[in-house]
């Protein structure tokens, strides 16, 4: 359980439109301030005859152009709600000549916020200039069912018409959409244009819920995703450019638990690239996980014994089958000495201390009590990687704080030895996080910070891998 979780992570933003101005409309840009959160955003605000129409976007969010309900703009005064599982974040501004500056107010903490008037972005930034030039193969919007459950992707695939061998990529943990995009950084549309140039042919596709595919992410499990995995098997069996018996899997992190337990049941599938995978539970990896990332930044032991007991008290209940409101005072009360941690700046922003500590209880209890969350705490991956007996390219991050590899390697390498499964390599790649990206310490607090690229050599030793395996 983190301190300071995002409060605006999947939010609804709320804006109603009354008394329009002239002045209020065109673009804004400016910075969201609270607690440790600093997020860039922006606004657009079109004018019509007889209101506003206000649209916003938060890039490090994943949202954009989002079109606002509720916008109030009267004698230059500025209000707006945002709902969200934090409780509604409300925002006062001024409007002085091309600048607003004002307060927010949610859940007892104060924070500030300012735009100033800005030109529509339009620049391709520069990590993604090669993929918006002219593609040199076939790039399709396809759409295939898993049960009740339509999900929607990209199937890109070379141009001569002949059978390819094909690779589906599975996103890791979370709502991800197709290009599972992080802070930017579109991970598998690059994978997908690198493989694709290569001869490969590769699917991507929207989570359940995200895009345009339905469903809801967090209220199905990996098995639900491991019967996602199978279906999108099923649809580029029936394509004509594809050769059926050359079809694998690129799972990252969730994904990498997901393809092994479809390969375990299904003899469709050719070959596999786990990125950062795991070989143990996934209360195990959360445990080690946590005390990482926390240590990194800063926290101190004895805070992190009580983050990692607590995590314990939470992985035994979801073990039991409890509901985590039967140990909300256990919660609580890591909550108030949390709150006694907090430095005096941070403390002077929080207006009402019970209000800040009630809504983390809250939002931490939202967090853990849903399906995926029961099921990966007590999911061990080693069985199914036991009955995997296809080619295997494993690769980790030396600073991969999410999937530590040292306590994942190992279990992983045992489990598919154990299975009698010989036909795998591992790769570390130095310095590269778990976005693989080349990093300093590894945390998630630097992803938004570092260039939106692989590390050296990554792309080529899985697409090298990739094409001696199916060649």
């Amino acid at each position: 359980m983190m301190r300071f979780a995002k409060m605006f992570i999947a939010l609804v933003f709320i804006f109603s439109q009354t008394n329009a101005q002239n002045d209020i409309a065109g673009y804004w840009s400016g910075k969201i301030k609270m607690l440790t959160m600093n997020l860039d955003f922006q606004i657009k605000v079109e004018k019509t005859k007889k209101t506003l129409n206000a649209f916003m976007s938060i890039p490090s969010q994943k949202l954009e152009n989002y079109q606002l309900a509720v916008f109030t703009f009267k004698k230059n005064k500025l209000h707006f709600e945002l709902p969200s599982q934090a409780g509604t974040a409300k925002f006062d501004g001024e409007l002085i000549v091309d600048s607003i500056k004002g307060k927010i107010l949610q859940a007892g903490i104060q924070g500030t916020f300012y735009l100033a008037r800005s030109e529509e972005q339009k620049t391709i930034p520069k990590s993604e200039s090669k993929i918006n030039e002219p593609l040199p193969y076939l790039e399709d919007e396809v759409a295939f069912k898993s049960g009740r459950i339509l999900l929607a992707g990209t199937l890109t695939i070379p141009k001569e018409e002949k059978k390819y061998p094909a690779v589906i990529l599975l996103t890791g943990s979370g709502p991800q959409n197709r290009d599972e995009e992080i802070y930017g950084f579109k991970i598998f549309q690059k994978i997908a244009d690198y493989l694709t140039r290569r001869g490969i042919a590769v699917l991507r596709y929207d989570d359940r819920g995200v895009g345009g595919s339905t469903g809801n992410t967090m209220q199905s499990t990996t098995e639900d995703f491991a019967g996602d995995a199978q279906a999108a098997i099923d649809f580029l069996k029936k394509q004509k450019n594809i050769d059926p018996k050359k079809i694998g899997f690129l799972g990252h992190s969730e994904g990498a638990i997901i393809a092994p337990m479809v390969a375990a049941n299904s003899n469709d599938v050719a070959f596999m690239v786990l990125m950062s995978g795991t070989g143990v539970n996934g209360g195990e990896v959360l445990l080690e996980q946590q005390k990482l990332i926390l240590k990194a930044s800063g926290v101190a032991d004895s805070l992190i014994n009580q983050n990692l007991e607590l995590q314990k008290e939470i992985n035994k209940a979801l073990n039991n089958n409890k509901d985590l409101n039967d140990i909300r005072n256990d919660i609580q009360t890591f909550a108030e000495k949390d709150y006694e941690t907090l430095s005096p700046d941070i403390k002077a922003s929080i207006k009402d201390k019970k209000a800040y500590i009630n809504s983390t209880v809250q939002s931490q209890i939202m967090v853990f009590n849903n399906p995926w969350f029961k099921y990966f705490i007590n999911y061990d991956p080693a069985p199914a990687l036991q009955k995997v007996k296809v080619p295997v390219l494993m690769t980790f991050g030396e600073l991969d704080l999410q999937v530590p590899v040292n306590q994942n390697k190992p279990k992983m390498e045992d489990a598919l030895r154990l299975g009698g499964n010989n036909n795998f390599k591992s790769i570390i790649f130095p310095k590269a996080n778990h976005l693989y990206q080349e990093a300093k310490t590894g945390s998630p607090g630097e992803y938004n910070e570092l260039e939106k690229e692989f590390v050296p050599g990554f792309l080529e030793k899985i697409g090298d891998w990739i094409e001696q395996i199916v060649k």
